[in-house]
């Protein structure tokens, strides 16, 4: 398993590559929540929203490829700025060591295709905050869900990324935008992204042309954060869709980590108030903190 693993990457990456790995793998702890995510996804069928994901695999925080049974995947186009041309079918590349899933060409806050409680398990990693509307794609998520089915969560922390100058959105914005039926060709954040984004912390893109130029071109690229989290909002957004949470971690460098699930009528823990107080007392995000 180990010699098929190293082939895998050296075919990928070269001897950079495997060194690259092995560093990654030392250096990179599991997060906290990692244990509950893998009883969520261990040996189970799920789907994610933008994969894949580094932060899901091997070597990741949440390393969830190497125990799923299977996992689908959802895009929204069939060519995007992150993975390049994607294949609709059994294209889904998420462990060298399975079959691939199933690729879908979709919204990610429309899963029309798919029938309900369909799923054992929803990922989605640093996808949220590219929607125009969060809380209809976490209604989706939970419509595709079996009952007791888990999702997990990860959304970036304002304070650690390019969005740390713009105001963190109001609760009362989601459910407004949610009861509007707000579309993915909004275009209402456009002006405060372009005027407050510190591209100085964009890894991706530095130029501030280019950089204005894509965020126009929002509708066809999906490159704009049209919200901004801190740990409570996403913790607000995951109940207000009616999920039971599991775990809540804030984790540098970045990452806010959700896990919850749908329920299933089986009484379960109730992550309470005082808990996630807790939780933002020790976060490493000081807007997480503030007013505690």
């Amino acid at each position: 398993m180990i010699v098929k693993r190293f082939i895998s990457v050296y075919k990928a990456g070269g001897l950079l590559g495997v060194l690259r790995a092995i560093v990654r793998r030392i250096r990179t702890p599991h997060a906290r929540s990692f244990p509950k995510c893998r009883q969520i996804v261990g040996g189970r069928t799920g789907i994610e929203i933008g994969g894949p994901s580094p932060i899901f695999a091997w070597g990741g925080l949440i390393p969830v490829y190497t125990v799923a049974g299977r996992i689908d995947n959802v895009n929204f186009a069939v060519r995007t700025i992150w993975q390049g041309a994607i294949l609709e079918g059994n294209s889904f590349n998420f462990n060298s060591r399975k079959a691939p899933g199933q690729q879908f060409v979709e919204e990610g806050a429309d899963l029309s295709v798919i029938p309900s409680e369909t799923y054992d398990f929803v990922l989605s990693s640093h996808m949220l905050e590219h929607t125009a509307n969060p809380l209809r794609a976490l209604a989706e998520w939970k419509r595709v869900l079996k009952p007791g089915g888990g999702m997990v969560l990860v959304v970036p922390a304002r304070d650690a990324t390019f969005d740390h100058r713009r105001p963190l959105t109001p609760m009362s914005h989601l459910i407004e935008d949610f009861e509007a039926g707000i579309g993915e060709d909004d275009l209402t954040h456009l002006s405060e992204v372009i005027r407050c984004c510190d591209l100085s912390r964009d890894s991706e893109i530095t130029d501030e042309s280019m950089f204005c130029e894509r965020a126009k071109q929002n509708h066809k690229l999906r490159s704009i954060h049209h919200h901004v989290f801190d740990t409570r909002l996403a913790t607000n957004a995951v109940l207000r869709a009616e999920f039971e949470l599991e775990a809540v971690e804030p984790l540098l460098p970045y990452h806010i980590i959700i896990v919850a699930r749908k329920p299933s009528g089986v009484r379960v823990p109730v992550y309470d108030e005082n808990m996630l107080r807790m939780v933002l007392r020790k976060s490493p995000f000081p807007s997480d903190r503030e007013g505690l």
